[in-house]
């Protein structure tokens, strides 16, 4: 199968796992009229990022986004990437605990949630040192046997669905472009490891682009759902409105009795993934920024994993993660504008040097 393809299916995987859960009550916080021109506003900025940082990738064909900052001088390298790391291990163990948080309430009301996190970080870090390969066509499984009940769990889900607690459709005005609930919002993106992935195959952004169609689908139905099922003033109130919205609908033809168990099962594959990536791209940073002859990438990968593991652990309850999620989204941000626009503005420095080169 094409590594194009089997990138696109973990671009949507990935953005899947990071957005399930908080960015629907996100964008109930942020207004309470014309949530599609949120999302769509939301995915329009992404994209534009997205199309910056593919267009610098081209210019360094099989190379990463640790190679490009390396060419930039190990100083910089590591100022922007060893954050980066520090980051990367806060989503795995705040990810980790969310989904531990969310498999409990589903299915193991009396389990503590160390042995599901124990579970859970144990599969993710065998896959990551399994490489990106192993990644790639478990992505390709995952998406394959998930996505298509997914998308009969949201079509089946409009049964319930009153369509009056959609108006009033349009929003009066812009403002939610200033609010700082946007801002978090446009953490809730998983674009950044395709810089890591680019030394495989070359990017391109036509591939990237049907991929994130997709994600913009799933994106208005994990609004949508919940704001039809329960309304505006409801689903505010509401924590996972998502889980919530789907765990009202009862198909006794399904062959779980409640669609939430579905949800939270494919919930678990969807982690597992995106944080096995994340997990093996601080394995690559360590490994190829600090070239230390007796460390591997798979023993930074094992560190980092029990260091993840250990802050999921400390995290004191959920009202704790979901705050430590909305900070984390804002240091995302942060580094979806400096790696994308870093990356281009190099690559605009390196074609102006060789034409220069030429002339002369």
């Amino acid at each position: 199968m094409s590594l194009k393809l089997q990138i696109g299916f973990i671009f949507i995987i990935m953005y899947l796992s990071l957005n399930h859960l908080f960015y629907p009550d996100l964008i109930f916080q942020l207004t309470n009229s014309g949530h599609w021109e949120v999302v769509l506003c939301q995915g329009l900025l992404q994209l534009f990022l997205i199309w910056i940082y593919i267009k610098g990738l081209s210019y360094f064909p099989q190379q990463d986004v640790i190679d490009i900052y390396l060419k930039m001088g190990k100083p910089v390298a590591f100022i922007l990437l060893i954050p980066f790391v520090i980051f990367l291990t806060a989503i795995v163990a705040l990810n980790n605990r969310l989904h531990t948080e969310v498999i409990i309430s589903i299915f193991l009301s009396r389990t503590p949630s160390w042995p599901v996190l124990v579970l859970l970080i144990f599969v993710t870090t065998y896959i990551a040192l399994s490489g990106l390969g192993t990644i790639l066509r478990s992505s390709f499984f995952i998406f394959f046997l998930i996505i298509p009940m997914i998308v009969l769990v949201y079509f089946t889900s409009f049964i319930n669905t009153d369509w009056y607690n959609a108006s009033p459709v349009w929003h009066p005005s812009l403002d939610f472009l200033i609010n700082k609930k946007f801002f978090y919002l446009m953490g809730f993106s998983a674009f950044l490891p395709l810089g890591f992935m680019a030394y495989k195959t070359k990017l391109t952004f036509g591939s990237i682009f049907l991929a994130w169609v997709c994600v913009m689908f799933f994106f208005l139905s994990s609004v949508y759902i919940p704001l039809l099922i329960f309304g505006q003033e409801s689903a505010i109130t509401l924590t996972f409105s998502m889980v919530r919205a789907i765990y009202t609908v009862d198909l006794n033809w399904f062959f779980l009795n409640k669609q939430s168990m579905f949800l939270g099962l494919s919930q678990i594959g969807f982690t597992i993934i995106l944080n096995a990536v994340l997990l093996w791209i601080i394995g690559r940073i360590m490994h190829k920024m600090l070239r230390w002859k007796k460390a591997k990438a798979s023993y930074w990968i094992i560190a980092f994993s029990v260091v993840a593991f250990i802050c999921a652990l400390l995290v004191p309850s959920l009202s704790w993660l979901e705050k430590s999620f909305l900070w984390s989204g804002g240091a995302n941000v942060y580094f979806m504008i400096i790696i994308p626009f870093s990356t281009y503005i190099y690559s605009f420095v390196m074609k102006r040097g060789t034409a220069c080169d030429e002339k002369g």
